[in-house]
């Protein structure tokens, strides 16, 4: 009792580790923790081969699907789990091959550069201008394809945004530069997605800027989720008019219209009814602290 009571479990797994602790110190091989008894499988070459042969007519298809189909052709009654067992010990025997539609797991990206991996830190304790959220989006207009560059500071929900013909890593460039130039507050970080867009020219003039370039793990977009629901309003506010098709500078002009809008007369709740630079002018003053002054 007193066992369980100070180390929080039994009397039998204590005496059990101290062993296999007494066996490690004593040179010997941490003992396997594989049960010594396994449960039996519950198919057989009858099931495999039902298996075997949906598959080679569904090529694309997964254990979920497969399972499913067993089911509705009364089939055995076999888990989504099974199936997937299954399913390896068919590729052990060269009988099937990986789906084309299979997620393919992306090779890791080494940061031996400028930019550095993304790391958590309460956004309460951030400070104006770090890590600046930036992102892109496409949009179609009048029968045209646009990339839509945007950045988006966290504390006084600053909007910058810029109109090009594709994301590229110099046009990205070309968007931070200007937003650098323009941007009423310092730059401290920036926060970006792993797409390529982000790389190459892009991250080189983060390093020319002394920016630091902070990169989000992979399926991650809830970490920049303001400059993602910016998206929206973009989407809802500025491209949902109707505009005469208009070459990419023109395009470009009405949007920065919008923008200026958007930080000079837009209240925001988050921010009690003040605009961004409203917000802005009360933290740093009527003239703002950029990296231009």
């Amino acid at each position: 009792y007193t066992i369980k009571k100070t180390l929080r479990f039994s009397r039998s797994t204590y005496f059990r580790r101290k062993k296999a602790l007494s066996a490690l110190i004593g040179g010997a091989e941490i003992p396997s923790r594989r049960p010594k008894r396994l449960r039996a499988v519950s198919w057989g070459e009858p099931q495999l081969e039902q298996i075997l042969q949906i598959r080679r007519k569904n090529p694309t298809y997964g254990k979920a699907k497969i399972s499913v189909v067993l089911r509705r052709n009364q089939g055995p009654d076999l888990s989504e789990s099974t199936v997937g067992r299954m399913l390896k010990v068919l590729s052990e025997r060269g009988l099937v091959q990986k789906s084309a539609s299979a997620p393919r797991k992306k090779k890791e990206r080494i940061f031996d550069k400028h930019a550095q991996p993304w790391t958590f830190k309460d956004y309460r304790t951030m400070v104006m201008g770090e890590r600046v959220q930036t992102d892109h989006m496409t949009v179609e207009k009048n029968g045209s394809e646009m990339k839509e560059f945007h950045a988006w500071e966290r504390k006084s929900k600053h909007l910058s945004a810029g109109i090009f013909e594709a994301a590229t890593a110099e046009n990205a460039k070309k968007f931070l530069m200007d937003f650098y130039k323009k941007a009423p507050f310092r730059i401290l970080s920036v926060q970006v997605d792993g797409e390529s867009e982000f790389r190459a020219e892009f991250e080189e003039a983060c390093r020319d800027l002394k920016i630091p370039l902070i990169v989000l793990p992979p399926a991650k977009p809830k970490y920049n989720g303001g400059v993602e629901r910016s998206n929206r309003t973009l989407r809802e506010e500025f491209w949902v008019r109707d505009f005469p098709t208009l070459p990419i500078d023109e395009m470009n002009d009405e949007l920065q219209k919008y923008v200026e809008k958007y930080n000079n007369f837009r209240p925001h709740n988050c921010l009690h009814g003040m605009t961004p630079m409203e917000y802005i002018n009360s933290t740093y003053g009527r003239h703002g602290q950029s990296h231009m002054s």
